[in-house]
């Protein structure tokens, strides 16, 4: 098992993981203290390749379902206390994995998480220590999504209910059926908003030679390398940032603009006016929780599965759309989509039209110089 030792590796694991997160992974304030406990209390913190797993082990998912709204990180305390209840648990994953498991009448032998963002990553990080399982270095996504059924688990058709659900006030609910991801996805939601914002979701309880088939491997390592990189950039962070990516610096910029609403989702567009190599042109940036969709100066341009980030001008420091401000100097950085997205299912659960744009992709790759 890789692990996480110090402080040190705790901040260099959130930065990368939320720099994977296209914006919209959410501010891992709550998970980066929950790991620092972690840490405090001896518990052991990392995470295991999936071929050491038994093909019969049965993994897992576990992630945050909700909007990166800015009033989902308010303080609740007093609209819980209207309703009649108060906080119950600060780390609902735990109640979330233990209630699948009496639905199921199986064990739970592992982690995995669902994507790969700045919250749940973290979280998953810290609900496996708590619950003393190993967690998987993988997801299903490769970076954040904003629907289940943008994940690998939908391209490859894998069974996802039942769905169990718990938030921090005590209630629990299970999804035991349902017509499709997208109806799952949508009930998720609704629960989520139920809770007040946020809920702790366990599902996909899979045999692990069926995760060894679909899961993106590597990218909890990855993550932390990630982070790791541009904390010892000599020189540009950002550019240390997209080099560790394999990926291209696309815009630098001040935001100009920004628009949003919650419908369950953060949703809205940023727009940001270029400086210094990009003085003169201007870059719209869609998002659903995450980046998706761009337009440079007008035109179609990069788009999901290729990720769009947004991190601080001059430390790389990875920023959510949660908390963008106007005025505030970014940079944008591309990575090439995964390439079990690099294909027409891809496509199809993460493109531009999966989002409701009529435009075609093309690649990160085509678009920027080599």
């Amino acid at each position: 098992m890789e692990e996480i030792r110090t402080a040190t590796d705790v901040e260099d694991f959130l930065r990368g993981a939320n720099f994977m997160s296209a914006s919209g992974g959410g501010d891992p304030v709550v998970e980066r203290a929950q790991l620092m406990a972690d840490l405090e209390a001896g518990r052991s913190i990392g995470w295991t390749p999936l071929e050491q797993f038994a093909d019969d082990d049965v993994l897992f998912c576990v992630c945050y379902s909700g909007a990166i709204a800015p009033e989902v990180f308010e303080d609740k305390s007093e609209r819980a206390a209207a309703l009649g209840g108060s906080v119950q648990h600060d780390h609902p994953f735990l109640p979330a994995v233990q209630l699948l498991e009496r639905q199921l009448g199986v064990r739970c032998a592992g982690l995995i998480s669902v994507e790969i963002g700045g919250i749940n990553s973290g979280a998953i990080l810290s609900a496996a220590a708590r619950l003393g399982l190993p967690l998987a270095n993988a997801d299903y996504a490769g970076r954040a999504i904003a629907e289940l059924h943008s994940t690998t688990l939908e391209m490859f058709g894998a069974p996802v209910l039942p769905f169990a659900c718990a938030d921090q006030f005590g209630n629990e609910t299970l999804v035991v059926g349902g017509a499709s991801n997208a109806w799952t996805e949508r009930i998720s939601k609704h629960i989520a908003q139920a809770a007040l914002g946020i809920v702790a979701c366990a599902f996909a309880a899979l045999p692990a030679a069926r995760v060894k088939e679909i899961a993106i491997a590597g990218t909890m390592a990855e993550s932390l390398a990630l982070g790791r990189a541009i904390r010892e950039a000599d020189g540009d962070p950002v550019q240390a940032a997209a080099d560790a990516l394999d990926g291209w610096v696309l815009f630098r910029g001040t935001v100009s603009e920004r628009t949003w609403e919650n419908n369950g989702y953060m949703e809205g567009r940023h727009t940001i006016a270029g400086t210094g190599d990009s003085a003169g042109h201007a870059l719209e940036v869609w998002f659903r929780n995450e980046n998706h969709v761009t337009w440079l100066d007008g035109e179609p341009w990069v788009a999901s599965p290729d990720l769009i980030e947004f991190c601080d001008a001059v430390t790389a420091e990875p920023l959510v759309n949660t908390n963008l401000a106007v005025g505030q100097q970014i940079a944008v950085v591309g990575r090439r989509r995964r390439d079990a997205f690099d294909s027409d299912a891809g496509l199809a659960v993460l493109g531009p039209k999966h989002f409701g744009f009529d435009l075609p992709f093309r690649g990160i790759e085509a678009l920027v110089p080599a």
